[in-house]
């Protein structure tokens, strides 16, 4: 089993996919400002489209070089996690945190709290 996601970037952002068995990891790196909204909403559109292709069981977000993200990228997340927690069999999403970047743990809290059953935040 292979993903057909590929690693996507756009100047100070990216985000790199890696397949381990049943779960997906996304390594997310850089800046998610203006310049990468549409990037990700694109990209979140094809993590959903494969991970129901493969059967996927849990999408890991992993946070810990991420190091800003504007309110309109989190935008791009609440829209997946939204057509995730529909689906009759969700899968789930992780988000991995690094610890001394708080704004990250406040901010996935809020996305948490869309999904209780589909969405974990861990510290890094």
């Amino acid at each position: 089993m292979s993903t057909e996601l590929v690693a996507a970037a756009v100047s100070g952002f990216s985000c790199a996919p890696e397949l381990a068995g049943q779960k997906l990891l996304l390594t997310f790196e850089g800046t998610g400002d203006v310049g990468a909204i549409e990037l990700l909403s694109d990209y979140l559109k094809q993590v959903h489209g494969e991970a129901q292709r493969l059967g996927i069981t849990e999408v890991r977000c992993d946070f810990r070089k991420l190091t800003f993200m504007n309110s309109s990228c989190f935008k791009s997340f609440v829209v997946w996690i939204d057509r995730v927690k529909n689906l009759p069999q969700p899968y789930q999403i992780r988000f991995v945190t690094e610890p001394s970047m708080q704004w990250q743990r406040r901010s996935l809290e809020a996305l948490r709290r869309l999904a209780t059953t589909v969405v974990v935040v861990e510290g890094g």
